[in-house]
């Protein structure tokens, strides 16, 4: 990643205190040497607990058109998100129950049914790694259609207006639809990988506590990652895995834009020109 970019590292917040891991691709350097536009591509965890002051800063600070949910009906339920005046809230779940298999299905169930998320981390853990997710998310007909969608409103997006995506920590389903989006606008692979990491700097604390909690318990190495990663974390390796899952049945990340999401050439164009300045 350029000296610029790093720069901007720590300059990404959109300032949410009520909601986490809340930042914007704003000033990233992309294709031809434009930069992304500020305020416009914003990111962040679910919105349930936004405040009203939070929910005016969306809509008077960034005057934001849509918000993209990529969770599933069950998250948007029990944690519904704060109505933001102005803005369209799109649901786009990247999966559900039918990314399991029987047996998983069935042990989340019942880890669902303590309603202790640490059984749940555990269990994905020990059952269903985060690379199989990875995979799924963008292979799948759900997975492509919710990212499909995601593009196809940023390219009618008003000119003035911002766009919001998130799931529910902001960092797996949101993260891989902004490492989409950067590889569109034509990012440099370091400058994807860093902000895709960024969430890192976002959970340090929880990711912290869930390191130490997956000792206590007792979990191997490669359970451990999973746990944490369940949890609070990104990796490198999670994100290594997505783009070869995806080069794998489409050759190359290009590709899978053209063929997968339907994002032909002159759609890319039209989003560097959009979004790029």
């Amino acid at each position: 990643m350029s000296m610029d970019n790093d720069t901007l590292r720590s300059n990404h917040s959109i300032g949410l205190s009520s909601a986490a891991n809340a930042r914007q691709l704003g000033g990233y350097v992309c294709a031809d040497g434009r930069k992304i536009k500020d305020g416009v591509l914003l990111r962040s965890a679910s919105l349930n607990t936004l405040t009203d002051e939070g929910a005016k800063t969306l809509s008077d600070k960034y005057h934001v058109e849509y918000i993209f949910d990529f969770r599933t009906e069950s998250e948007r339920v029990s944690q519904p998100d704060k109505e933001v005046e102005g803005a369209e809230n799109l649901s786009l779940p990247v999966f559900n129950s039918a990314l399991y298999d029987d047996d998983t299905r069935a042990a989340l169930g019942a880890a669902t049914a303590s309603g202790d998320p640490e059984e749940i981390y555990v269990t994905l853990a020990r059952h269903y790694g985060l690379s199989t997710i990875y995979k799924k998310m963008l292979l799948t007909d759900e997975g492509k259609n919710a990212y499909t969608q995601f593009f196809d409103k940023l390219l009618a997006l008003e000119d003035g207006r911002a766009a919001l995506w998130h799931c529910t920590q902001g960092k797996d389903r949101a993260g891989m639809a902004a490492v989409l989006l950067l590889y569109a606008l034509g990012a440099d692979d370091e400058t994807i990988k860093q902000d895709y990491l960024m969430t890192n700097d976002a959970y340090s604390e929880l990711i912290e506590k869930s390191s130490a909690r997956a000792e206590e318990l007792g979990l191997n190495e490669e359970e451990s990652k999973e746990f944490v990663g369940s949890a609070a974390s990104v990796s490198e390796d999670f994100l290594n895995k997505a783009i070869e899952s995806v080069e794998g049945e489409y050759g190359s990340v290009r590709n899978y834009l053209k063929d997968g999401l339907g994002l032909t050439d002159e759609k890319i164009e039209t989003l560097r020109d959009k979004f790029l300045e």
